[in-house]
């Protein structure tokens, strides 16, 4: 008997490489998002410390320019921040969508592994079958041998 052969395994195959890429693509989107994350974190850390250190510059009745400083300073920082927001915005309708994709690549793949799976069962019950139809020609043969010695 030979041996099982799906019909679709290079479309199986294709399918199998375009879901591993579109997860590569969507885990270096989170990846990206995670960065900019954190790097809107330590932006707002600094710009949380340069708020303070102008306060505490204020109550000592330190000169203009260093208040100037901290203001222009700490409008560079929102102005990040704000910069920061959008490319995460940005990050997280990509990945959005890249998920979806990722999604939709997996049920195609699954439908035609469901169907190889039931190419493969349909292929055992005839090979199956095949192997009890010689059992029992081998049988009546037998049968049909012992037969004719006894006559």
């Amino acid at each position: 008997m030979k041996k099982f052969k799906f019909r679709f395994e290079t479309v199986l195959k294709v399918k199998e490489k375009k879901e591993e890429q579109l997860k590569r693509e969507f885990m270096q989107l989170i990846a990206l998002k995670i960065r900019q994350e954190n790097l809107l974190m330590e932006i707002e850390k600094e710009r949380q410390e340069k708020a303070k250190e102008k306060f505490n510059e204020k109550q000592t009745g330190t000169d203009i320019q260093t208040l100037i400083f901290y203001e222009e300073y700490t409008n560079l920082l929102r102005k990040q921040i704000e910069e920061t927001e959008k490319r995460i915005k940005e990050l997280q309708e990509k990945a959005d969508i890249k998920r979806e994709e990722l999604i939709e690549a997996s049920k195609q793949k699954k439908i035609f592994e469901r169907l190889k799976q039931s190419d493969f069962n349909e292929f055992k019950n005839l090979v199956l079958k095949n192997e009890q139809q010689l059992l029992d020609e081998i049988a009546v043969n037998k049968f049909n041998r012992g037969e004719q010695k006894n006559y």
